[in-house]
């Protein structure tokens, strides 16, 4: 077990990086809510204020959710394209059960989900963007802005591992002049 008092790793939404001028939020390892992610027989990470550049990898789970929230910055209304980027690892195992990406927007907003096939969708040699066509709408009549959103696999009870996840962007609109 790690050195941490508590199993799950837990972001600072405020470090998330936003570039104002493309309306995109962009989520390195670190940015996530990783479930099991503080104990390093289920989850090696990145150190932290190191290297950002390298994945979080997944060691193995049999419940896999890796989480994610736009920070501070308010959003405007319109279709948000949320990506993860992804790869596996040459020993990568137990990925016959899909993945799904869930987002939303707004605490009490409807879900948007997407099935994703790891075993088939992403390689062991490059780096894959997944889902290809992810999208979720912002309301303008919501008062709780934020876009929260992640990849899940709860279900089977089956053991995965192998994964690895570089980050994840989440692009809206362009920012009006």
């Amino acid at each position: 077990m790690s050195s941490s008092s508590k199993p799950h790793y837990e972001a600072d939404p405020a470090k998330v990086r936003y570039e104002k001028e493309n309306n995109r939020w962009t989520f390195k390892p670190r940015d996530f809510n990783i479930i099991w992610g503080n104990d390093k027989r289920y989850w090696n990470l990145p150190e932290p204020h190191r290297d950002d550049t390298l994945p979080a990898e997944l060691v193995q789970v049999c419940w896999f959710e890796v989480t994610g929230r736009t920070g501070v910055v308010c959003i405007t209304p319109g279709k948000y394209k949320i990506k993860f980027e992804v790869s596996k690892k040459q020993d990568a195992f137990g990925w016959n059960s899909p993945v799904y990406m869930i987002a939303k927007s707004g605490k009490k907003g409807r879900y948007s989900w997407k099935k994703i096939d790891v075993s088939t969708e992403v390689s062991t040699t490059d780096k894959k963007e997944l889902p290809q066509d992810f999208e979720i709408e912002v309301r303008a009549d919501t008062d709780d802005n934020t876009i929260y959103f992640g990849l899940y696999e709860v279900w089977s009870g089956k053991w995965k591992g192998g994964l690895k996840i570089h980050g994840a962007t989440v692009e809206g609109p362009p920012p009006q002049p």
